[in-house]
């Protein structure tokens, strides 16, 4: 990336929470991502947990996504646009079907940074993704939304709907507020997504961990 585009980029990442570089990832390396995501959901089906059309963890099923998740071209960028190299978490495959779920409006709060990149043709008809721009500056205002509860922001000043081609890749702060819609068209919606925000919960004891592990297994029965 040239100076100036790279200037430009971490000017719109700081002040509005993400920011999208088109034609990012070549065809090749797209039906690559495309042909072992869904090999792996094929053998793992509903890896998301709370959100069925979600399959996390793609790098421990296969080396291919560790070496995305550690050294793809995207690392350098995000590692740019956030100020320090990026911590990886996990990489996750994006289905969404005709009338699947939507994840609504929340904020993740963690440091870092997330990067989606758009295997199909996604828009406002599919279930695109949308950011309220600079959300991330006004944590304590957002801090109340949650992906598993309906809030409609629709009509808010600053709500964004991120229209993408396949190639085309979204850089993100994860406390930047996001969402995507149901898909109304019926066209695959296909999403490839890393998270890097190293380990969030590093700043827990190990009795807390046991704990937050007991709660999350006693909410999935």
């Amino acid at each position: 990336m040239d100076p100036v585009r790279a200037d430009e980029s971490k000017a719109a990442f700081e002040r509005d929470g993400y920011v999208v570089i088109r034609d990012f990832v070549p065809e090749g390396e797209l039906a690559e991502i495309r042909e072992r995501a869904e090999a792996v959901v094929r053998r793992s089906p509903n890896g998301g947990g709370k959100f069925t059309n979600v399959t996390k963890g793609l790098e421990k099923f296969d080396d291919f996504f560790a070496e995305l998740l550690e050294n793809g071209r995207h690392v350098p960028v995000l590692g740019m646009l956030i100020g320090q190299p990026p911590e990886p978490t996990t990489a996750s495959f994006f289905t969404k079907s005709e009338h699947s779920e939507e994840v609504h409006p929340h904020a993740d709060a963690l440091e870092g940074g997330v990067i989606w990149i758009s295997l199909d043709v996604a828009n406002r008809d599919n279930g695109c993704l949308h950011f309220l721009r600079g959300s991330h500056h006004r944590p304590d205002e957002f801090s109340h939304l949650n992906a598993n509860t309906p809030t409609d922001l629709t009509d808010h000043p600053d709500a964004v709907a991120i229209d993408m081609n396949p190639g085309d890749i979204v850089f993100f702060r994860p406390n930047t507020v996001h969402w995507s819609g149901p898909n109304r068209a019926g066209t695959e919606r296909r999403g490839f997504n890393c998270f890097y925000v190293g380990d969030p919960f590093k700043h827990l004891t190990d009795e807390q961990r046991e704990a937050l592990k007991t709660r999350k297994k006693a909410a999935r029965n």
